[in-house]
């Protein structure tokens, strides 16, 4: 028998399922219809009967069985039903077991939320999720005046707050807000990614590895250049401006890599990007004043460049990006991953001690090549690797 959390993990699978086999359209339906329109029908009643009060009753039980760390608050006089959620049993059921089958799972909530209130004669007149566990919703009676709340525990002061990228709702037409808004108007992150670099037919992905100041590297475009986040703090692989920064687990060059970003014109700012991945810790973006990064995984998921392991490795930082460059369809030249393996002995360009060099536990050589492959699959004869890096992967294939 599942318990109230354990189907979680199910219910994800089932929305990637949806979406990769009938489309985008399909699990929108799914969310209205079978969701919506049928397991929670309990809501719609409530709403018929007594209005935002008897929402606000409904929910409540259904916190109090799912043993739910929010705050619901209803004043009819002003027309607002107020919900500020600290931690989302369910988001945090996925997180707690590395769970990341679907693109976003959180959407799936207004997905069934809003055509269910509309059916009633209500609307969401607001709300913010930040997909790590934190939301807020009011929720108020149509063509009815309407106040919004000003509550002392509002999840937008907690610090958790400031994890995450939020996508967010305001009904003034209701509308779904641009994700990242310097990029344009694209609520998707897919579309924001492709968006962005819409621009250029060809990027270079440049990590940290020695044979990244090698000649080969040298020669390669230098105009569209993607990097990881200490390169862009330190400028240890390239000095110029990136068009894309992609940070890794843990962030771990946040502050040196938020003054540089603030430093720099908004006109040659790069895109900020991050996996989100939750393994390693959640980052504090929005606490540095950082526009907060948009996710690559749901372009790598949707294209079936990545899929991922619960509790298991997955690909570097640098390898990362070559996915992302082959989902988007570009000329891509990868020069500067060395897979720890640089004959110099080196781990990085700005390394001072060679030797022996260990893997992080959450990565392998095995799962960066698999994935090496599987952009060059992708990629249909439109990626170059440098010399060295090609030599690995093709020794890798003579000794499997």
């Amino acid at each position: 028998m599942l318990g109230c959390h354990d189907f979680c993990g199910h219910y994800e699978w089932t929305f990637h399922y949806i979406r990769r086999r009938f489309g985008q359209e399909a699990v929108v339906r799914l969310w209205d219809d079978a969701i919506g329109g049928d397991s929670q029908n309990h809501y719609k009643q409530a709403a018929i009967s007594e209005g935002l009060r008897g929402l606000y009753n409904c929910w409540v039980k259904t916190g109090e069985d799912e043993k739910c760390d929010w705050k619901w608050v209803v004043d009819e006089e002003k027309n607002v039903l107020r919900c500020d959620m600290r931690e989302c049993p369910s988001k945090g059921f996925l997180i707690k077991n590395d769970l990341n089958a679907d693109e976003d799972y959180c959407d799936h909530c207004m997905g069934w939320v809003a055509p269910l209130l509309d059916r009633v004669g209500a609307e969401v007149a607001g709300h913010e999720h930040n997909h790590t566990g934190q939301c807020w919703w009011e929720i108020r009676m149509k063509d009815k005046p309407y106040q919004t709340m000003s509550p002392s525990n509002d999840i937008r002061k907690d610090p958790r707050w400031q994890h995450g990228y939020l996508d967010r709702w305001h009904n003034n037409p209701f509308q779904k807000l641009p994700l990242y808004e310097s990029a344009g108007n694209a609520t998707d992150p897919c579309d924001v990614l492709r968006d962005w670099f819409a621009k250029t037919d060809q990027l270079t992905v440049l990590g940290r590895g020695p044979s990244a100041l090698e000649p080969w590297a040298g020669q390669l475009p230098r105009s569209n250049v993607m990097v990881v986040d200490p390169t862009y703090a330190r400028r240890d692989s390239f000095d110029g401006d990136p068009v894309a920064v992609l940070f890794g687990d843990g962030a771990t060059e946040l502050e040196a890599a938020a003054k540089r970003f603030h430093q720099t014109p908004p006109n040659r700012r790069p895109l900020l990007m991050h996996m989100y991945l939750h393994r390693q810790g959640e980052a504090s973006f929005a606490a540095y004043d950082l526009p907060r990064p948009v996710p690559i995984l749901p372009l790598l998921i949707r294209t079936g460049l990545y899929t991922h392991n619960p509790r298991g490795k997955y690909p570097t930082s640098g390898v990362f990006l070559v996915l992302l460059a082959a989902a988007l369809g570009k000329q891509v030249d990868v020069a500067g991953i060395d897979l720890y393996r640089h004959p110099s002995g080196r781990e990085y360009v700005d390394s001072t001690a060679a030797g022996p060099i260990q893997w992080p536990s959450q990565h392998s050589e095995r799962c960066d090549i698999e994935h090496l492959r599987k952009a060059m699959r992708y990629g249909k004869g439109r990626m170059r690797l440098s010399p060295f890096l090609q030599g690995l992967i093709d020794n890798a294939a003579l000794t499997r």
